[in-house]
């Protein structure tokens, strides 16, 4: 039996990866006004209509408000984007039968980082992915011979862009990580509504490239991740690992090596199958 997706999502992060991107992987209907009453429907982040079909999911990725809508409509398909994630929303909604589908990484076409020399360090994402001084942290990694790409809340640009450029903002990604070679992520400080539901995009992103991240220890980091990026708590030790990593390419090679074994998992034709299994 052929299944047939809508998918509902507003503009965003969320919206492209889980909206438009997963759309056109699964040849789905993108925000729809009509024809989706039989499909398979998924509501990126957002609260579903009072008439919503019959077969509905309600996408949480990181939305505290998901959550609450979610308390009063137990009718309603839940989907998880971590391991964390998913825990968290059986304990907090009572139910078991929460479906895992975790994020799919960018790199379709499977470019591997070339064995090139670690000049450059990249930090990407929303204004919130990097809590330290911007040039602060571009002097002190300047004084180890290493250059900052930084895309300052890289999803902002999308936000008002008109038609679906899931494509074109995944290329834009691609791209970024072409240009770096390793990745550094420091957010110790998230909402306490929003730790449980954040998901380890990022090191999925970068493992699929073959590139290394060291970063700040978040939970679904820890619970999918462990081993296969470098962690750290504490600010100057963390710039004394990416020197580390810059200097000792045997652990440049495993932490790389790893990251890739890993992101295999994530790779968008796994994801897919978990779409179609709904």
């Amino acid at each position: 039996m052929n299944k047939t997706f809508s998918i509902f999502h507003t503009r965003g992060g969320a919206g492209h990866v889980r909206g438009i991107q997963v759309a056109q992987y699964l040849d789905a209907k993108i925000n729809p006004t009509s024809g989706y009453e039989d499909d398979i429907c998924i509501y990126v982040k957002i609260i579903p209509p009072k008439n919503h079909p019959k077969h509905s999911y309600l996408d949480v990725v990181d939305s505290p408000n998901a959550v609450e809508y979610l308390k009063t409509h137990p009718e309603m398909g839940v989907i998880a984007i971590s391991e964390v994630a998913k825990e968290y929303l059986s304990i907090v909604l009572k139910r078991d039968d929460i479906r895992l589908i975790p994020h799919h990484h960018c790199n379709y076409e499977g470019w591997i980082r070339p064995i090139r020399p670690v000049m450059t360090v990249g930090i990407i994402g929303s204004k919130t992915s990097f809590q330290y001084p911007i040039e602060k942290t571009r002097k002190m990694l300047e004084a180890m011979g290493l250059a900052l790409l930084y895309d300052e809340d890289h999803w902002a640009n999308y936000n008002n862009v008109p038609g679906p450029t899931g494509k074109d903002s995944r290329e834009k990604v691609v791209n970024f990580y072409k240009g770096i070679d390793i990745q550094i992520v420091w957010r110790p400080i998230w909402q306490k509504s929003t730790t449980n539901l954040r998901s380890p995009l990022k090191l999925e992103n970068a493992g699929a490239f073959g590139i290394p991240t060291v970063s700040y220890p978040e939970p679904s980091y820890m619970r999918e991740w462990e081993g296969c990026f470098l962690q750290e708590v504490n600010i100057e030790n963390f710039f004394k690992l990416v020197y580390h990593l810059k200097s000792a390419p045997s652990l440049y090679k495993e932490i790389s090596d790893k990251a890739l074994e890993r992101s295999k998992q994530y790779h968008p034709n796994h994801i897919k199958e978990l779409y179609l299994n709904l």
